[in-house]
């Protein structure tokens, strides 16, 4: 569902992180450990889609993604959460039939931002499939710091998912000074590092600053599959299934293209889902921008599409 956007409201998601993490963090400033405890006994809610930004600050919002798994025991109780003095970290991966392990490894306080560094361990083939869910608990002082997600693994093909939309989508709009490309991953199947897959609703927007305000110049929504393979100099994006306009968008949306890869198939609800979240898209696109903005220096507060109020970035 490609469209020129001159003129909009209902917006993107990003990332970052996803899957995607948000921009690393000035090496110059100094950084100090931050506890943490990890919260047991919770398992993510299959009817959900999976946060592209791992913090959550309310209970409303945590009791909706994730539900208690009580067990037998002295330990088999879920571990208390109080939103009143403490928020969360909760990292949700696709679900998978490989043993997969999510390990907290630290927290760091730096500047503005939380580094949270994690592990991810993947094991043998399971006859059932998981979902890997690591949730941490911190204390509420941190709540306001943007959170930056330090994971190799995960991290290293969304630079060449960026390169490939701005280069390859980004310089068919009209052109900008800054082209942003943003994401709003459905699902990830990384078993294959031959042939990374990527469900997704992927935008890609070109800006020009005027003052403290990126001005919206074009822009455009690409729903689809993205291939990626990693090589001896990292990854590239090799090819990309795309979601037709118009009478076709359905159908490709929820059948086969012409490959035999299924585009969204049985992951069409939660590409819906992800698509139909004006609100959240907004808030996210609203923190993307803040991140490519503070990563490229630019200084700016607000963002603005043709013919609408300006808005603010968030921090």
């Amino acid at each position: 569902m490609k469209k020129i956007l001159f003129a909009f409201s209902v917006l993107l998601a990003i990332a970052a992180c996803t899957n995607k993490p948000v921009a690393a963090v000035e090496n110059n400033e100094e950084s100090s450990e931050v506890a943490f405890e990890v919260a047991k006994n919770y398992f993510f809610k299959n009817d959900q889609v999976i946060p592209e930004y791992p913090k959550i600050t309310t209970e409303e919002e945590f009791n909706k993604l994730f539900g208690m798994a009580t067990t037998m025991g002295e330990n088999g109780k879920p571990t208390a959460i109080d939103f009143t003095k403490q928020f969360v970290l909760a990292i949700v991966l696709p679900e998978t039939d490989f043993a997969t392990e999510i390990n907290p490894v630290k927290v760091e306080e730096k500047g503005d931002s939380l580094l949270y560094t994690y592990d991810v361990k993947t094991g043998e083939k399971q006859s059932f499939s998981i979902q890997p869910v690591s949730i941490i608990i911190l204390d509420k002082q941190y709540e306001n710091k943007r959170v930056v997600l330090v994971n190799e693994r995960e991290t290293n093909y969304f630079p060449a998912i960026d390169r490939y939309l701005a280069d390859s989508i980004g310089s068919q709009y009209a052109k900008g000074e800054h082209c942003v490309p943003i994401h709003s991953i459905v699902r990830v199947d990384e078993r294959d590092v031959e042939d990374i897959k990527v469900w997704g609703d992927f935008w890609v927007f070109n800006y020009n600053q005027v003052g403290d305000t990126l001005k919206c110049v074009s822009g455009g929504s690409h729903p689809g599959l993205l291939h990626i393979r990693q090589t001896e100099k990292g990854f590239e994006v090799t090819a990309f299934d795309q979601v037709e306009d118009g009478s076709r968008y359905l159908p490709t949306a929820k059948k086969t293209m012409v490959s035999t890869n299924r585009l969204f198939g049985d992951k069409f609800d939660a590409f819906k889902t992800i698509n139909s979240d004006e609100k959240n898209r907004e808030r996210l696109r609203a923190e993307g921008l803040a991140t490519y903005a503070k990563k490229n220096g630019l200084a700016v507060t607000l963002y603005q599409d043709y013919g609408w109020p300006a808005k603010k970035l968030e921090d």
